[in-house]
Protein backbone atom coordinates (compact mmCIF):
# COMPACT_ATOMS: atom_id res chain seq x y z
CA UNK A 1 0.00 0.00 0.00
CA UNK A 2 1.20 3.50 -0.85
CA UNK A 3 1.00 4.82 2.70
CA UNK A 4 3.29 2.04 3.94
CA UNK A 5 5.74 2.64 1.06
CA UNK A 6 5.85 6.34 1.92
CA UNK A 7 6.47 5.65 5.61
CA UNK A 8 9.25 3.16 4.78
CA UNK A 9 10.93 5.58 2.38
CA UNK A 10 10.63 8.43 4.88
CA UNK A 11 12.11 6.26 7.62
CA UNK A 12 15.03 5.26 5.38
CA UNK A 13 15.76 8.89 4.39
CA UNK A 14 15.66 10.04 8.02
CA UNK A 15 17.98 7.22 9.11
CA UNK A 16 20.50 8.19 6.43
CA UNK A 17 20.21 11.88 7.33
CA UNK A 18 20.74 11.04 11.00
CA UNK A 19 23.98 9.20 10.12
CA UNK A 20 25.18 12.15 8.02
CA UNK A 21 24.42 14.50 10.92
CA UNK A 22 26.41 12.30 13.30
CA UNK A 23 29.36 12.23 10.87
CA UNK A 24 29.26 16.02 10.67
CA UNK A 25 29.13 16.31 14.45
CA UNK A 26 25.81 18.14 14.54
CA UNK A 27 24.35 18.66 17.98
CA UNK A 28 20.86 17.52 16.96
CA UNK A 29 19.65 14.59 14.86
CA UNK A 30 19.38 15.63 11.21
CA UNK A 31 15.98 14.72 9.77
CA UNK A 32 13.87 15.77 6.81
CA UNK A 33 11.89 17.91 9.27
CA UNK A 34 15.05 19.73 10.40
CA UNK A 35 16.18 20.15 6.78
CA UNK A 36 12.77 21.59 5.84
CA UNK A 37 12.88 24.09 8.72
CA UNK A 38 16.44 25.05 7.89
CA UNK A 39 15.63 25.64 4.23
CA UNK A 40 12.58 27.76 5.05
CA UNK A 41 14.49 29.77 7.65
CA UNK A 42 17.38 30.49 5.28
CA UNK A 43 14.98 31.36 2.44
CA UNK A 44 13.16 33.81 4.73
CA UNK A 45 16.43 35.40 5.86
CA UNK A 46 17.42 35.89 2.20
CA UNK A 47 14.13 37.66 1.48
CA UNK A 48 12.80 34.94 -0.81
CA UNK A 49 9.15 35.78 -1.51
CA UNK A 50 6.64 34.02 0.74
CA UNK A 51 4.86 32.77 -2.38
CA UNK A 52 8.03 30.95 -3.48
CA UNK A 53 8.65 29.49 -0.01
CA UNK A 54 5.01 28.42 0.15
CA UNK A 55 5.26 26.63 -3.17
CA UNK A 56 8.53 24.94 -2.23
CA UNK A 57 7.06 23.68 1.05
CA UNK A 58 3.93 22.45 -0.70
CA UNK A 59 1.57 24.55 1.37
CA UNK A 60 -1.97 25.11 0.12
CA UNK A 61 -1.90 28.78 1.05
CA UNK A 62 0.53 31.56 1.82
CA UNK A 63 -1.32 32.03 5.11
CA UNK A 64 -0.11 28.59 6.21
CA UNK A 65 3.42 29.54 5.18
CA UNK A 66 3.29 32.82 7.11
CA UNK A 67 2.22 30.91 10.26
CA UNK A 68 4.99 28.39 9.65
CA UNK A 69 7.62 31.10 9.14
CA UNK A 70 6.51 32.97 12.26
CA UNK A 71 7.14 29.82 14.28
CA UNK A 72 10.68 29.72 12.87
CA UNK A 73 11.57 33.30 13.82
CA UNK A 74 14.01 32.95 16.68
CA UNK A 75 15.97 36.14 16.01
CA UNK A 76 14.94 37.85 19.26
CA UNK A 77 15.80 34.73 21.29
CA UNK A 78 19.10 34.38 19.41
CA UNK A 79 19.95 38.01 20.17
CA UNK A 80 19.13 37.56 23.88
CA UNK A 81 21.26 34.41 24.05
CA UNK A 82 24.13 36.24 22.38
CA UNK A 83 23.98 39.06 24.95
CA UNK A 84 23.91 36.62 27.87
CA UNK A 85 26.76 34.49 26.48
CA UNK A 86 28.84 37.60 25.86
CA UNK A 87 28.75 38.30 29.60
CA UNK A 88 30.61 35.03 30.21
CA UNK A 89 33.12 35.33 27.37
CA UNK A 90 34.18 38.92 28.08
CA UNK A 91 35.79 38.02 31.41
Amino acid sequence: DKRKQYKNASHLVNNKLKKIGEQLGLGIPLTSYVARHTWASIAKSKNIPVSTISEALGHDSERTTRIYLTSLDTSSVDKANSIVLKLFTDK
